[in-house]
């Protein structure tokens, strides 16, 4: 259950971060903000798969974001 609430923890950013995103003001001027609505969206998204994975330690191994792999690996 707490990866499913995360997964739509992640949709809800991605939906916020699209509909922002098709603004080409929004974009100019916040377009450092964009891009960590977008990092936060993957971190989730990976957090997800390590709590639903039946092996923890080989989820967080395929985590392409290195400081988050570190983290999650050090815990």
């Amino acid at each position: 259950m707490l990866a499913a609430e995360l997964d739509n923890a992640r949709d809800l950013l991605v939906a916020m971060g699209d509909e922002l995103a098709m603004s080409p003001e929004v974009v100019a001027e916040h377009g450092v903000a964009l891009q960590a609505v977008d990092i936060v969206g993957q971190m989730i998204g990976h957090i997800a798969n390590v709590v639903r994975a039946e092996d923890r330690a080989h989820a967080i191994e395929r985590i392409g974001m290195c400081e988050l792999k570190a983290k999650l690996g050090a815990a």
